[in-house]
């Protein structure tokens, strides 16, 4: 028996094919890891902090390891993350630094406030390039869903009096490690999944300037089932009149703990971060950048310039404020290479931030 194929879906299937061929697969990978850290060096704010203090409130590192392709506008791959965000008082820092090296306290109330966001994800993204106006504008919106099994989310507010174990600290912790009091730490590493939103705009705005604005965790939620907590406050200078005008204190604790199996599912929530890049291209060889990035209340800005040799390959450097760092990298048409820090004295650095980029279209 002879199969008939119809001539108007043979026609169809002949113009997909030819559709599809315009457009390449392209495989692509990226990496970053970025650190920064106010108040000390990253070496002595992880370690002793032992350097001369420094004004700050934050410290955060930010790492991304993704691998996908992209085929007609559509973007899949698999993506890791791990992020840590901590905020303090300068007083904290004060505190933690006169401690960890043995310097006279005042006899004050010192503020302790810290707050972190700290997790591992492991989990698959999905993009989608919506092209506008003969492509000149193109809308970038990602979805990732994660699986996570490490985190932490807590806040610890209150006084501490001098070097004395004296003051009074409000708590709010959720974790799947206690590193605070060292003691909760549940059985089973809690099962947290979620997911993220990213959403980016690319616009050519002429043939030699375009501009790309990018939201990175615009929506970001995990939950995770059987997370530990601790909730409550701790005092130490509760004081009461006795008979005969003498006073005597004790400690108060009342917390509320995971203890006994008594996990709880916890939501964590991130904040946005916010990126504008604008590049004018003066010459065949000469490349201009203005970048800009938003976190909490922190921004900074950077100058860099692109000086383009040989056939495809382009040397870049720029400087950034806030953070004070130097960049300097190298890109072709296949992989992108930068470094940026403000100090290449490792030792004595507040921020580093290494990245590199591949793809290839086949």
């Amino acid at each position: 028996m002879k199969i008939k194929i119809s001539p108007v879906i043979l026609s169809l299937f002949v113009a997909a094919h030819a559709q599809a061929g315009k457009h390449p697969i392209t495989v692509h990978h990226s990496f970053s890891s970025e650190i920064y850290t106010e108040a000390q060096p990253v070496k002595a704010f992880l370690d002793e902090f032992d350097k001369p203090l420094e004004t700050g409130d934050n410290a955060f590192t930010f790492n991304t390891f993704e691998l996908g392709v992209k085929h007609m506008g559509v973007g899949v791959g698999v993506q890791s993350r791990f992020d840590y965000v901590l905020e303090f008082d300068p007083d904290t820092a004060l505190y933690t630094h006169l401690e960890k090296n043995d310097l006279p306290f005042e006899d004050r109330n010192y503020r302790y406030y810290l707050e972190g966001k700290q997790s591992t994800t492991h989990g698959v993204y999905i993009s989608y390039d919506i092209e506008l106006f003969k492509k000149s504008l193109i809308i970038e919106p990602k979805v990732t869903y994660f699986q996570s099994a490490h985190f932490q989310d807590g806040v610890v507010d209150g006084t501490i009096y001098s070097d004395e174990v004296e003051g009074a600290l409000n708590v709010d912790y959720y974790f799947s490690k206690d590193v605070l009091f060292k003691e909760f730490t549940p059985d089973t590493s809690p099962q947290g999944k979620g997911y993220s939103f990213d959403l980016g705009m690319s616009w050519q705005a002429t043939d030699d300037l375009h501009i790309h604005v990018l939201a990175k965790d615009l929506f970001y939620e995990a939950e995770y089932e059987g997370s530990g907590f601790v909730k409550g406050f701790t005092t130490d200078i509760p004081f009461q009149e006795n008979e005969g005008g003498t006073l005597s204190t004790s400690p108060t604790v009342k917390l509320n703990t995971s203890s006994f199996d008594r996990e709880i599912t916890h939501t964590l929530e991130r904040d946005a971060r916010y990126y504008v890049n604008v590049d004018y291209q003066y010459n065949d060889r000469l490349a201009f950048q203005l970048a800009s990035r938003k976190y909490h209340n922190d921004a900074f800005h950077q100058m860099s310039v692109r000086y383009g040799f040989w056939d495809h390959w382009k040397t870049f450097a720029g400087f950034e404020t806030h953070s004070k760092a130097y960049l300097i990298g190298v890109e072709n048409k296949y992989f992108t290479l930068s470094f940026k820090t403000d100090n290449f004295d490792f030792d004595n650095a507040n921020y580093a931030n290494l990245s590199w980029s591949i793809k290839k279209d086949f």
